[in-house]
Parts: structure tokens; C-alpha cells; sequence
């Protein structure tokens, strides 16, 4: 089966071969009888020109050997006429031109025809040639002297401008004398390459100024001119000790000038005022471009205060004194200004610190607890960031910081907090119990008021608060477990009458007193939850009417139990 299948495909192959093979060559036959008609035509078109051309230049060639002939035999004539006869000259030359012109036609209508187009041609490429390297530019003539060609009038200004920043520094000047100027501009096609810049034009000026000038090498601050030294390397030299000796302590740092630093190689006043030594250049780098500024404080002052009255914040008050406290006091000294440096030295590094991930706190329901109770499920736990900055500092103090990478190195764990939702049935049905924020939950229902607090009083030190309801009929309220714990007692007390403690663990224990007979619902041993109900109010005891005496204890001591229920 597959034999006869492959057999079949190699005939298909073999017979596409051969029809594709017949078809190219129907398709060249088709295609070569227009293309040798064409090749035909044109070859007869080349041979006919050629042969005109050909017949055309002999022709001229021999128009022109003819009229060569007529020059040469007329030339003796003409050279005597023009020696013995100058009068008939004239004549006699028109008469040969007219006979020329009628004699050799053909020898004139080519020039006029070909040579003067193809020389003038030849004329323009020249022109065009000469002229495309050049631009239009001022000449500018100072002091009778040509300084240079500029683009503008404007580079001119800008040079004089630096020119006379220069020689401001000259005595001549600082004495009053000036200096006359003669300028002129003209407009003339120059080279690009002749075109001169503000400083080589700057140059010029200074050199033409009839000053006493020298070569040396400017330095600029900021773009203000400083001084000019002799040698360049003398003067990088300064400014590359004094970034060499500042103490830094990563080697990774980059340290540099806040300044912008310039070196202008050129001519300047050869002066005192203007041309320094390194040692000169050296002192006023490392001096001092303006003191420190202190505030002292008097009466009535604040942080804020003194931050407002020098247009400062009060973060940066405090980080200029890093001792300051609002706590102030009359004749404190409070720097309101740093010294600044006649050069100010910035150094930028990389910088890590770590920075806290606060966790989140999720509420989670949950019938297991009464309503109006919570528990954490989970501790919170905050987590770490490693931060990477790129910090400047600015003659030691840091001045910016720019944050490069944050990476995660411990992942916060959110805190849980379990939020009751169960409600507690008893004496009265139905309640839901009331928390004000503290660690236990309040332990009265329906009784809020505090009739004797926590202290002194008239009958003695009272270590509880009693709880009634405002305006009486607090006989019968609920009273619930102020936390989870277990019941360490339950019964009767000559003072205390029918009460409960519960044991919440870590040396806590409440105790709750005065309640009616009868009404306690838990025994020694019960494991209770927060708001889950233990009795009722009542007056048992030493009491002079209905309430609840509660007590909160830690390790045995009787403590205040506000803070425990958030009151």
C-alpha cells in the first residue's frame, strides 16, 4: 500500500519537473523576440547617431584646420599693416572676421554653442566652490587693530564683558584709570575656520588694551572671576589637596567642590591683584566666607518663636542644635546660621538603615466570647525594611538623601484581635455587656455609676469602687465575669456577704461582693468566660443599701480598677 503510494508521488514529482521545465522555456521564446527587436532598434538608433556625430566632427575638425590655415596666411599681412599702417587696421580686421564667419561658420556656432556654456560652467562650479567655505561675518577693528571676524556683535560684547571682568583687578583700574576704546565692525566674507569665540576674542582685547598682560590661568567660582595663577597645575593642585585631606570615612564616597570650579587659560593683567601664588590662592580657599550667627534667648522666646523670627522651620532649628529642647531658657545661645566656608566641600555616599513596617490590627468576630468582650488571637509584630539612600552632606552636615533601593527583610505579622459577639442570658433575659477600652470588660449591666470610688473617704480607705445605677433600682442587675478566669471563690462573707473571685492568671483576680442570695450562678472550680453571668445585685453583708462592690487584685494587693476597665 505505501509502495504504491510513494511511487505515485515520485511520478507526480517527475511530471511537475517536466511541465515546469517546458513552461520556462514557452516563457523565454515568448520573451526574446521583443527584446531582440528592441536590441535591434537600438543598435541602429547608436550606429545612425554616431555615424552623424562622427560625420559632424569631421566636418568641425576640418572647418577648424581650414581657418587655422586662413590665420596662419593672413598673419604676416595683418602684423604689417598693424606696424606700417595702424589706420587701416581697423578695416582691414573686420573685413578678415566677416569673411571668418562667412568661411568657417560652423567653427564659431560650436564655441558659442558648446565651449562658452561648458566654460562658464566651469567658471560657476569654480565660484560655488570658493565661496561655500566661507561665511559672512563682522570684522572687528579695536584700537585701530584687526582682533578678529565673530558670528554677532553679541559675541563681541560677551568678550568685552569678560575682558573687563579681568582687568578689574588691575590697579590701573582700582585707581581710576580707564582705558579709551577705538571699535569698529565691518562685514566680510571669511573662512568658518577664521571665526574667533568670546574667550580668544577676550584675549585679543586684553592684548590691545595697552596693559601690561601675561599668560596664566584664570579661576573661576560660581562664574565669578577669583584670581589668575602662573601654572594651571598650581592652581588644580590647591583644589585637589584640599578635597584629599577632607576625612571621609567610606571609601566608596565621592567627594567634590558644592561650587562650580572653572580653569580659563588666556591673558590677564600682569598684577598683584590679579595674578596670586598657590600659597595666596590656598589661604582664602580655606577661610571662612561668613561666620556662624548665634540667637540668644530672652524672656517670652519659644522654639517656634525664634524659628519664625529668622524665617527658619522649627525642624531646622533642631537639627542645627541638636541639644535644643522646647525647654529654653533666658541667655541660651541658639545657632541660627552655620559658618560657611569660602569653598564648601560635599560628600555623597550610600547610606543603610532600617526602618519599622507597623503591623495591622484586624478585628475578628467570634461567638465563643460575650458581646462587648475581646481577646488577641494574635500578637502584632512589627516588621523591617532595609533602606538604601544616597546621602550628600555639605561640609559634614547632611544636607539631602535620596532613596535608592527598600527591601523587605522581616515581614510584619498582623495582630488578631477576637471581638465577642455571644450574648449571655440571666436574671433579666438578654444583655450585652459595655467596654470602655481597658483589659477587663465593665461588670455590671445596666449599672454604670461609680457611688464610692477607689481612696479615702470618711469611713476609711476604700480599696474597691462600688457600682449602683443612677437614680436607683440597681437590686437584681446582672453581674458579669469582668474577664476569662477561673472561680477561686464563690459563697458567703460577713462583710463581703454572697461574692465571687475569679482567678485571671499572671496574679490578677477580681472579686465581686454584695450580691443577693441566691443569685450565684458559677461554684469554686467553674471556668468562665469575659460577660458571662455570676449573679446579681443585691445588699448582702456589711452594706447600707443595693450595689456592687468590685475589686481588682494583683498578686494579692487590692489596686485601683479603673485603669483595668478603661475609665
Amino acid at each position: 500500500m505505501f509502495d504504491r503510494f510513494y511511487r505515485n508521488i515520485y511520478y507526480l514529482g517527475l511530471k511537475s519537473g517536466y511541465l515546469l521545465r517546458n513552461f520556462w522555456r514557452w516563457l523565454f521564446r515568448l520573451l526574446k523576440k521583443p527584446f531582440q527587436a528592441l536590441h535591434t532598434v537600438l543598435t541602429a538608433l547608436l550606429v545612425t547617431v554616431g555615424g552623424l556625430f562622427m560625420r559632424a566632427a569631421k566636418r568641425l575638425v576640418r572647418e577648424i584646420r581650414d581657418l587655422a590655415g586662413d590665420m596662419r596666411r593672413v598673419h604676416a599681412r595683418i602684423w604689417d599693416v598693424l606696424k606700417n599702417d595702424r589706420k587701416a587696421a581697423p578695416a582691414m580686421l573686420k573685413a578678415y572676421m566677416r569673411k571668418a564667419f562667412r568661411l568657417h561658420g560652423a567653427v564659431f556656432r560650436f564655441a558659442v554653442n558648446v565651449v562658452l556654456p561648458c566654460a562658464a560652467f566651469v567658471v560657476l562650479c569654480l565660484t560655488v566652490s570658493a565661496f561655500s567655505g566661507r561665511t559672512l561675518a563682522l570684522e572687528v577693528k579695536y584700537n585701530d587693530a584687526v582682533i578678529g571676524y565673530v558670528e554677532s556683535e553679541a559675541v563681541y560684547h560677551t568678550a568685552r564683558e569678560q575682558a573687563e571682568e579681568r582687568l578689574a583687578t588691575a590697579a590701573a583700574v582700582d585707581t581710576g584709570d580707564t582705558q579709551a576704546e577705538n571699535v569698529s565692525f565691518a562685514i566680510k566674507p571669511v573662512r568658518l575656520t577664521e571665526l574667533r569665540d568670546e574667550t580668544v576674542l577676550c584675549d585679543a582685547i586684553i592684548e590691545h588694551s595697552n596693559r601690561q598682560v601675561t599668560n596664566a590661568c584664570g579661576i573661576y567660582i560660581d562664574g565669578e572671576f577669583l584670581c589668575a595663577v602662573k601654572n594651571e597645575t598650581d592652581a588644580t593642585t590647591v583644589f585637589d589637596t584640599i578635597l584629599d585631606n577632607y576625612d571621609v570615612d567610606d571609601a566608596d564616597a565621592v567627594v567634590s567642590f558644592v561650587e562650580d570650579i572653572s580653569y580659563v587659560q588666556g591673558l590677564y593683567p600682569d598684577s598683584e591683584e590679579t595674578i596670586w601664588d598657590a600659597q595666596r590662592l590656598s589661604q582664602r580657599l580655606n577661610s571662612k566666607k561668613s561666620a556662624a550667627q548665634y540667637y540668644t534667648v530672652v524672656e517670652g522666646d519659644t522654639v517656634s518663636g525664634i524659628a519664625q523670627k529668622f524665617g527658619l522651620t522649627t525642624a531646622t532649628l533642631y537639627a542645627q542644635n541638636p541639644g535644643l529642647t522646647e525647654e529654653i531658657h533666658i541667655g541660651q545661645e541658639v545657632l541660627i546660621t552655620r559658618e560657611v566656608n569660602y569653598i564648601q566641600v560635599q560628600v555623597t555616599k550610600t547610606e543603610t538603615r532600617t526602618e519599622s513596617i507597623p503591623y495591622e490590627t484586624i478585628r475578628e468576630e467570634t461567638s465563643s466570647l460575650y458581646s462587648g468582650t475581646k481577646r488577641t488571637k494574635t500578637k502584632g509584630v512589627n516588621g523591617e525594611q532595609e533602606v538604601t539612600e544616597l546621602v550628600t552632606y555639605v561640609d559634614g552636615v547632611r544636607t539631602s538623601a535620596k532613596e535608592v533601593s527598600r527591601v523587605t527583610t522581616k515581614e510584619p505579622v498582623n495582630e488578631v484581635i477576637q471581638v465577642g459577639t455571644k450574648k449571655a442570658y440571666g436574671y433579666s433575659g438578654s444583655y450585652s455587656t459595655t467596654s470602655y477600652g481597658g483589659s477587663l470588660i465593665w461588670p455590671a449591666v445596666g449599672a454604670y455609676n461609680i457611688s464610692s470610688g477607689y481612696g479615702s473617704r470618711s469611713s476609711g480607705y476604700h480599696r474597691a469602687i462600688d457600682i449602683t445605677k443612677s437614680g436607683g433600682g440597681s437590686s437584681g442587675l446582672l453581674v458579669v465575669a469582668a474577664g476569662s478566669g477561673t472561680v477561686t471563690t464563690a459563697g458567703y462573707h460577713s462583710s463581703y456577704g454572697y461574692h465571687v473571685i475569679i482567678n485571671h492568671g499572671n496574679g490578677l483576680s477580681t472579686l465581686y461582693a454584695h450580691m443577693q442570695r441566691g443569685s450565684l450562678k458559677v461554684s469554686v472550680g467553674d471556668h468562665v468566660a469575659a460577660g458571662q453571668a455570676i449573679g446579681n445585685i443585691g445588699a448582702t453583708g456589711n452594706v447600707t443599701g443595693p450595689h456592687l462592690h468590685f475589686e481588682v487584685r494583683v498578686n494579692g494587693n487590692r489596686v485601683n480598677p479603673l485603669p483595668y476597665l478603661g475609665r
